[in-house]
């Protein structure tokens, strides 16, 4: 019995002193998103990018993913709401996407690319919690959502020939600033009484 109670008051100290050290780190550093996280918290903003994930999303695939063309109608929305963060290239290498944490993720890294279809799809559409990534579903319909995965199934291979082609496209097909080629947003501000 006396062991029993020397283990459980050693585990209960062992807690306050954790806890006493995660909380003095905190407050001398703070949550800042300029430093660099460590290794356990890069695993978990890892998990949770993973728990954002619904099951059911990892077996569906890209009813566009055969098209060859499907990633340039992405192209406009992907350049309106997606390249602040994410760049022109989708490498991520932007003074937004470098100055949050976690890190905007290199969309032609190895481990974006081993994504599943629908797993890039649940994450477009919902977002993920407690990162820089919005949810677009009440913006974007499912065929536009998927069209931006055929745009991250390309960005391994995006060429210069072809970001300067979807600058000239941009440039000569401009059609106001709430339409682009194969959608229209919906003006979601409230109505002013």
């Amino acid at each position: 019995m006396r062991f029993l109670r020397d283990a459980l008051i050693t585990l209960i100290v062992l807690i306050a002193v954790v806890w006493i050290v995660a909380y003095a780190r905190i407050r001398a550093g703070g949550l800042s998103a300029d430093a660099e996280p460590g290794a356990v918290e890069r695993t978990v903003a890892a998990r949770l990018v993973r728990l954002s994930i619904p099951a059911d999303a990892q077996q569906q695939q890209n009813p566009f993913g055969t098209d060859p063309a499907a990633w340039r109608a992405a192209a406009d929305h992907y350049s309106d709401h997606c390249a602040i963060c994410h760049g022109s290239d989708g490498h991520g290498r932007t003074e937004m996407g470098e100055n949050m944490y976690p890190k905007v993720p290199d969309l032609g890294d190895a481990g974006v690319q081993r994504l599943s279809d629908g797993a890039l799809f649940a994450i477009i559409q919902n977002g993920v919690r407690w990162t820089g990534m919005p949810a677009w579903k009440r913006e974007h319909s499912p065929d536009d959502t998927w069209k931006l995965v055929s745009f991250i199934r390309k960005v391994p291979s995006l060429t210069s020939e072809d970001l300067e082609s979807l600058v000239h496209h941009d440039d000569t097909d401009r059609r106001g600033p709430d339409r682009h080629e194969n959608h229209e947003h919906r003006d979601s501000r409230p109505t002013p009484r």
